[in-house]
């Protein structure tokens, strides 16, 4: 596929998909400011507060203990800036900035499916399959996650790598593995489709662009004192402290995730199929990425519908490539005898029936996310008995002497400990080493790392 220019994405599917994805994070940034604004999640919270830490002297790592990577906060830092410390205004940045985040992520997906089809159905169909879990548009109007940026970095990279730009596609994905963990997947997705599309040459470049990420959060880290620490926190607690589960636990929560929208996974798996199949030697990192990363949301870390955002992207490029098969099924089954007009008639009303589908699962994800249809309460029910038992640790969150962290947030307050976000997975590092929830810093390597 030849590298195309910017102007060929203002295309047909592009007309259509922009208006509706503006559309609904309109209505729904609107309808949230109605009735929610400006209620503040723990999450986006801790992320926006400790932005503003950083800007007033706090250290990542050493002053806050968190298992994400540093993207994230780096964000939220400048937002402090720009907000000149006004806490609501910073709260309003980090929620636009998100919404757009999320927004740019469906369209760059859309953009990823026509580049790699060159349908314009495929890539509608494609941008449609990412609202058909409602919370990539819901959670976006709360504020800042690392999971939405983990995902529009790396969709931005297979978009840049896609058209021929290695060294950029190389830093988008080492920005989105520096958003959240599992954004790593697009490292080596990257550096192998930039070696098997254009050679060797290419796949230096995109290793050099990723490197040159790294090697700056690196310095960064390092001058500030906090690089032990970030690899701490960042890659050996979440490998060391992650939660127990059950195998059934995982499957029910994907489908609570998915809603009704888990009818398309067979949709996906068949594009999947086709690709490592048919198309092995220019599409393999579509069934390899979408492998992955159901093994992430099933072994790894499916704590929330966001941890499932990445696999999302990967099952909408697989429908992308099964409408291409519809497609050119379509056309081939259409008689060489009839005009133009019937032929292009023919196509046009297989396009509006896919994209109808899909519309429909999308509205189908919504219903699920405002009330308890069947089977919800059902696999609500299943999922909390394959929950396994509870754990027996020596510490829990309400030992730490910490406020929410929505007065946090509000007050600006310069917390005592570096342990006051207390998650779950906080709570079991320190159970298992040798910190303490009223430790200052957290600022060295861990003595020992048992599991209770």
């Amino acid at each position: 596929m030849s590298p195309r220019s910017l102007s060929e994405i203002h295309a047909r599917w592009l007309v259509v998909l922009g208006p509706i994805v503006a559309v609904l994070f309109a209505i729904a940034s609107v309808r949230y400011v109605q009735t929610r604004w400006p209620t503040l999640a723990t999450d986006p919270a801790f992320f926006q507060h400790t932005g503003w830490y950083i800007v007033h002297g706090g250290v990542p790592y050493v002053d806050v203990w968190d298992v994400n990577p540093p993207v994230p906060f780096a964000i939220t830092a400048v937002l402090a800036v720009l907000s000149g410390g006004d806490m609501l205004v910073l709260h309003g940045l980090s929620t636009a900035l998100t919404v757009l985040v999320a927004a740019s992520s469906v369209l760059l997906v859309g953009w990823t499916a026509y580049l790699v089809t060159e349908e314009h159905v495929a890539a509608i169909a494609a941008g449609l399959a990412m609202l058909i879990v409602p919370e990539l548009v819901v959670l976006s109007l709360e504020g800042v996650r690392a999971q939405f940026y983990a995902l529009f970095f790396g969709s931005l990279a297979l978009v840049l790598v896609l058209r021929d730009r290695p060294f950029l596609a190389g830093v988008a994905a080492a920005l989105s593995a520096g958003s959240w963990q599992s954004g790593a997947v697009f490292a080596p997705l990257i550096v192998g489709m930039a070696y098997q599309r254009y050679g060797g040459r290419a796949a230096v470049r995109a290793i050099a662009g990723g490197g040159v990420v790294t090697g700056i959060v690196v310095v960064v880290f390092a001058a500030a004192g906090a690089f032990v620490p970030m690899v701490v926190q960042s890659i050996v607690a979440p490998l060391r402290a992650g939660g127990p589960y059950t195998l059934a636990e995982r499957v029910y929560s994907i489908l609570l995730v998915f809603g009704y929208g888990a009818v398309i996974f067979p949709v996906a798996l068949y594009g999947w199929g086709r690709a490592a199949v048919r198309d092995l030697d220019s599409r393999w990192w579509i069934p390899v990425g979408g492998v992955i990363l159901t093994l992430q949301v099933l072994f790894v870390d499916l704590d929330g519908s966001t941890d499932a955002f990445l696999l999302l992207s990967f099952i909408a490029l697989g429908v992308a490539v099964t409408v291409e098969r519809v497609i050119a099924l379509r056309t081939e089954s259409t008689d060489d005898r009839r005009d133009d007009i019937s032929r292009t008639n023919n196509s046009l009303l297989a396009s509006v029936v896919i994209v109808l589908l899909v519309g429909v699962l999308v509205l189908g994800g919504v219903v699920w996310h405002l009330d308890s249809p069947p089977p919800k309460p059902t696999l609500q029910t299943n999922q909390q008995q394959a929950e396994p038992p509870g754990e027996d640790l020596p510490i829990t969150p309400a030992d730490g002497n910490a406020p929410s962290m929505q007065t946090i947030y509000w007050e600006q307050l310069k917390p005592d400990t570096c342990h006051y976000r207390l998650s779950w997975n906080e709570i079991r590092w320190v159970a298992m080493t040798d910190d303490r929830l009223d430790a200052r810093q957290c600022d060295g390597w861990p003595s020992r790392t048992e599991r209770s």
